[in-house]
């Protein structure tokens, strides 16, 4: 006879996520990359695309209600006045004031969507 424990079952979804989300991460992280070292413009942009893709990283966090899965970059440098500033990376994938944005980490999700859906679920 089975016996209804939703506590046990809890557990099980939080490993299995826990573990299908690090399949995820990585597979994200590894598209994110292969797209970042795609780029081909600005070519004197090359050497700071390659830095990125090397920092390029992923990790799965267990929160109180939520299984989080987190890609992309380490934070920038804190200045003296104890402000963070933003990577070089946030600036490859949004573009400024004089560069034109290079997507890599967006497209790598949302392109991906129903693949990352299915990795989730076990499959």
């Amino acid at each position: 006879m089975l016996k209804w424990n939703p506590a046990e079952l809890k557990k099980n979804l939080i490993t299995d996520l826990v573990e299908n989300g690090e399949i995820v991460g990585k597979f994200v992280e590894t598209d994110a990359r292969q797209r970042l070292l795609a780029i081909r413009d600005p070519e004197w942009g090359k050497g700071h695309r390659n830095y990125v893709s090397r920092l390029l990283t992923n990790m799965v966090e267990t929160e109180s209600n939520a299984v989080v899965i987190k890609i992309g970059l380490p934070p920038g440098k804190t200045t003296k006045e104890g402000k963070q500033t933003r990577h070089l990376g946030f600036y490859i994938e949004m573009g400024d004031a004089h560069h034109a944005a290079h997507p890599y980490l967006r497209p790598a999700v949302f392109m991906n969507a129903a693949r990352i859906v299915a990795l989730l679920g076990g499959k």
